[in-house]
C-alpha cells in the first residue's frame, strides 16, 4: 500500500474544488474525496493488522522514502505505527463528518471546502511523516487553513482568532 495516496487524494480534492466554483459540484466532489479518503484509511488499518498477523515486526510498516537534500539529510520519508493508523482512521471519520456537517455553508462555499481538505492534507501527512522536516511542513500546511476557517466562518471571528493565535504560538514555541 502506498501512503502517498493519503497526499494525493486530498490534493487532487482541493485542486477539483479549486477549479470548479459551483457551490452543489465542489459539495459533492469534497464528499467523493472524502469517502475515498475513509476507504483508504479502512484499507490501510486493514493491510496493517494482516502485516502484523503475518510476522512484520518492523517498527514502521509501508515506509515509502525519497531523498531531497542529502547533504542536510532531509527526505519525503513516511510510514505508519499503530498508533497513527488510528489517528489516519480518526482523521477520515472526522474530515467526513466535517463535510456532512457543513453541507449547508452558503458563505465562500468552494473557499471553505478548499480550506477543509488542505487541512485534512495537513492532518494526514502529519500522522504519516517519520522527517522531521516534512513532520514540520505538514503540521503549516494544516495550520494556515485552520486559521482561516477560524477567522472567516467562526462564530466570534475576533475572539476565535486571538484564542487560535495563542495556542498556536505556545505550541510552537515547545517545538523550537
Amino acid at each position: 500500500m502506498s501512503l502517498s495516496l493519503f497526499i494525493l487524494s486530498p490534493l487532487l480534492t482541493a485542486l477539483l474544488v479549486f477549479l470548479i466554483k459551483k457551490p452543489a459540484a465542489v459539495r459533492w466532489i469534497s464528499l467523493g474525496g472524502a469517502i475515498v479518503q475513509l476507504g483508504l484509511a479502512v484499507w490501510l488499518l486493514m493491510a496493517y493488522f494482516q502485516e502484523r498477523a503475518l510476522g512484520q515486526t518492523a517498527q514502521f510498516l509501508f515506509e515509502e522514502q525519497y531523498t531531497w537534500f542529502s547533504s542536510w539529510n532531509i527526505s519525503y520519508h513516511i510510514g505508519v505505527d499503530g498508533i497513527s493508523v488510528g489517528m489516519i482512521l480518526l482523521t477520515a471519520i472526522v474530515v467526513l463528518g466535517g463535510y456532512l456537517v457543513s453541507w449547508k455553508v452558503e458563505k465562500l462555499t468552494a473557499e471553505y471546502y478548499f480550506l477543509l481538505t488542505l487541512l485534512a492534507l495537513g492532518a494526514y501527512g502529519f500522522f504519516i511523516s517519520l522527517d522531521l522536516l516534512l513532520l514540520f511542513f505538514f503540521l503549516e500546511v494544516a495550520v494556515i487553513p485552520k486559521y482561516l476557517l477560524i477567522v472567516i466562518w467562526g462564530s466570534n471571528s475576533i475572539a476565535s482568532n486571538l484564542h487560535f493565535w495563542t495556542y498556536a504560538n505556545q505550541i510552537g514555541r515547545a517545538h523550537v
